[in-house]
Formats: C-alpha cells, sequence, structure tokens
C-alpha cells in the first residue's frame, strides 16, 4: 500500500476497502498584491498630433464646402423653375393680348 494512503477502516460488501475521510489539503494564502504605488503609465500628450489636427480641418473644410455647395445647387434648381413657371404666364399673357387685339 502506497505511503500517502490512509490505512483502510473496514471493507464493503462488495470487498472494496472503505478509508476514513479525510480533509481537503488546506488552500495555500491569497498572493498579496504589492504595497509599494506604481507610476501611472504615460498617457497621450494633452495636445493631438499636428497631422491629425491637419487631416481633421481637412475634413471639416471639405465637409462644409459640399455642403455649400449641395444648397447652391437646390438654390439654383428652384430659381430655374421660378424663371420657367414666369415665363409661361408671360407668353400666355402676351399671346391673349394679341388675340384682343385681332378680334
Amino acid at each position: 500500500m502506497p505511503e500517502h494512503m490512509p490505512a483502510p477502516i473496514g471493507v464493503t460488501a462488495d470487498g472494496k476497502p472503505i478509508y476514513p475521510y479525510t480533509p481537503p489539503a488546506p488552500t495555500p494564502p491569497p498572493v498579496v498584491a504589492c504595497q509599494h504605488t506604481h507610476a501611472p503609465a504615460p498617457g497621450p500628450a494633452g495636445r493631438p498630433a499636428p497631422e491629425v489636427v491637419k487631416w481633421v480641418t481637412i475634413g471639416a473644410a471639405t465637409s462644409i464646402f459640399l455642403l455649400t455647395v449641395a444648397v447652391a445647387a437646390v438654390a439654383v434648381a428652384i430659381g430655374a423653375v421660378a424663371v420657367t413657371v414666369c415665363l409661361l404666364v408671360l407668353r400666355s399673357l402676351w399671346q391673349q393680348m394679341q388675340q384682343a387685339e385681332k378680334d
């Protein structure tokens, strides 16, 4: 019998040995965290890199420019429709005036 096994205290009906209850081995104590303070990890600088600022500025300026172009295109389209309607109304009035003079 191995040395680490306790001696059996009896035998079951089918002939297997019965061993006494042995409590589990105590768990090792938890590892204590170090007691000194760590310096904080160096974070990013207070100001972003000049390359980032440059590209953000270019993106913002491009967005504003494209929005301005879109609004201007809508204004031109509305103006074109208004001029067309005005010319059609004036042409109709002119034709009516010409018909009235002939009669």
